[in-house]
């Protein structure tokens, strides 16, 4: 291209970085593909142990040895990640100090 203006290069990865729900589908297809975890982590530019612990995040759990085995979805590893997120933040302090509150609720200032 003449013009300077349009990007024509993906941004790279920085590291460090959460995945994104692109990196999310790209895992997907192709762990579909029969790719390797190493070669996921090369096409993503990222660490094999994430990959390994991201579909192991969105791979359900084996009910039975009946049927087809689960296969790992991008939805789900997104759901359960947002979920451990909300858990990882730290309790407000208020809650910890709950009779105070309740003594301070019995003598109200008026």
């Amino acid at each position: 291209m003449d013009c300077h203006n349009y990007i024509t290069v993906a941004p790279e990865r920085k590291r460090g970085q959460h995945l994104g729900r692109e990196e999310r589908r790209a895992i997907q297809q192709l762990n579909k593909q029969g790719y390797s975890l190493r070669a996921i982590a090369r096409e993503i530019n990222c660490s094999p142990s994430t990959i390994l612990y991201e579909l192991r995040r969105g791979t359900p759990r084996r009910k039975s040895y009946r049927g087809r085995a689960p296969e790992y979805s991008a939805k789900r590893g997104l759901a359960v990640y947002e979920m451990n997120r909300m858990k990882c933040k730290r309790p407000h302090y208020i809650t910890h100090c709950s009779d105070f509150v309740k003594w301070v609720d019995l003598y109200p200032l008026c």
